[in-house]
């Protein structure tokens, strides 16, 4: 007697972008330097922007941004879950998710302040490593977060693309990655691409020392990133962490830039300014806080791994058993 299951036959869906998380990643890589270059040669070559105008710079990257994430991603690439809708596009890279809104900003704020404190205990360690007093005229002079506001700076206006970094690294290629891995996989893998994005700043002729350790303290903060990401499945608390702390990065520690060499600051900022210790601390912060007043955030969790599983489990499934 024939088995009824050799009747059964597997079908092999088509190819599908989002169910390979290192082609997604070298796709929105690409991507992403495609839309750059495409609009720097639209403002610069063909319309004549100054590429040292602040406001033309802003232009030129919130551009490609919007392009990158807004258009090429989800119409042409189909991430980070295949053909959807906009709007669950933008639920699926937590962009839409702002609710409980009040306690993620303070989450988000709250992290902050963890990170602008190691960012101050930085400058006063190394000031103190000098031989130098910590005195009330120092604090002044240092501190001054009125310099990286307008209208004497820009700060403002330049750091905002950070805000479309979190929807590409954490938004897009997280949830690419937690599609087919554990959550602390996904994280570290996100993260790495998230250290090794700012090598390309030797293109622009970084000092190779400082570039390198900026690759260290990012990949450290893409964990704190992906961390919050993952327990509150919200962009808005990483967001406004990444866009304060280049905000006023230059303030925290512009004491070391100026006065240390570029080995110092960059083993600062591995250790202290973004790197090791406050991004320690924020990931317990984050951790206390999500299950003190966020509690849904598990829940939230656990519908998004289930519905991953479904979508992976469906792409072998017999014939016969759909």
């Amino acid at each position: 007697m024939e088995s009824p299951n050799n009747n059964i036959q597997v079908v092999k869906k088509k190819f599908q972008l989002y169910q390979h998380p290192w082609l997604s990643l070298l796709a929105v890589m690409v991507t992403f330097v495609f839309s750059m270059v495409l609009a720097g040669i639209v403002f610069i070559g063909l319309i004549g922007l100054s590429d040292n105008s602040p406001a033309a710079q802003f232009t030129q990257m919130m551009t490609h941004h919007i392009l990158t994430v807004f258009i090429l991603v989800p119409f042409v690439l189909h991430l980070p879950k295949g053909k959807r809708t906009f709007r669950q596009y933008l639920d699926d890279i937590g962009l839409s998710r702002v609710h409980p809104f009040i306690r993620l900003v303070l989450l988000g704020l709250s992290c902050y302040i963890i990170l602008a404190l190691s960012q101050v205990a930085a400058s006063f360690v190394y000031r103190l490593s000098e031989g130098l007093p910590i005195n009330g005229v120092f604090i002044r002079q240092v501190f001054d977060p009125s310099r990286d506001l307008p209208p004497g700076s820009p700060s403002m206006l330049i750091s905002f693309p950070s805000i479309f970094e979190e929807m590409v690294f954490r938004g897009i290629i997280l949830t690419v990655f937690l599609g087919m891995y554990s959550e602390r996989k996904s994280i570290i893998f996100s993260s790495a691409a998230f250290g090794l994005w700012h090598a390309l700043n030797l293109v622009n002729g970084a000092d190779l020392v400082w570039t390198m350790g900026q690759v260290v303290w990012a990949f450290i903060m893409g964990l704190f990133y992906g961390f919050v990401f993952v327990r509150t499945r919200s962009l808005l608390p990483p967001m406004i962490v990444h866009y304060l702390s280049n905000v006023f990065i230059s303030t925290l520690v512009g004491y070391l830039q100026v006065r240390a060499s570029i080995e110092v600051q960059a083993f600062y900022g591995v250790i202290l300014s973004l790197g090791v210790v406050p991004v320690t601390l924020m990931i317990l912060w984050t951790r206390y806080f999500t299950s003190r007043w966020l509690p849904g955030s598990d829940a939230r969790r656990l519908q998004d791994v289930e519905e991953a599983a479904l979508r992976h489990s469906s792409s072998t499934l017999p014939a016969g058993s759909r």
